[in-house]
């Protein structure tokens, strides 16, 4: 590569990583929210490490094709971020949903998965039958506020 390209590749590539810090620090695109910053950003540094590793005759093709690998690697680690949030909501509900049942008296059975859903479950108490539901989102207690046997 003659050195006029190779200085203005360095140039791209610090101007590159520069935006990639402000995508992450925010300041300048404050109407992104962090996920959709942090998901571009994360493009953009997938990007630079893809081509980086590309060999110079590469036809055009390849390098739109890595491109295109950026995005889905970018949006798959979104992915995987977003449903560990979703699991640790889920079980901080159920902490919650475990300790206001056990001071109301009743004994919560297994958590039971929710058929057909990857983010619910539910419980019911032992000595009394009422049940609760608690999924990433939301909790429905349908305890009675002292346990008594039914």
């Amino acid at each position: 590569m003659s050195e006029p390209n190779q200085a203005k590749l360095e140039q791209l590539k610090s101007a590159l990583h520069y935006l990639v810090s402000l995508l992450e620090e925010g300041s300048l695109v404050e109407r992104y929210d962090r996920a959709t910053r942090e998901e571009i950003a994360d493009v953009i540094r997938l990007l630079v490490d893809k081509v980086d590793d590309l060999p110079l005759s590469v036809p055009d093709n390849l390098v739109q094709a890595t491109a295109v690998r950026a995005i889905i690697g970018a949006s798959e680690k979104s992915n995987l971020a977003e449903l560990a949030d979703r699991r640790a909501k889920l079980e901080r509900h159920q902490r919650e949903v475990e300790a206001s049942a056990s001071i109301q008296g009743h004994i919560l059975g297994e958590w039971e998965q929710v058929k057909g859903s990857e983010m619910e479950v539910q419980a019911t108490c032992q000595v009394c039958g009422g049940f609760v539901y608690v999924s990433d989102a939301s909790v429905y207690n349908l305890l009675l506020d002292d346990c008594q046997r039914m």
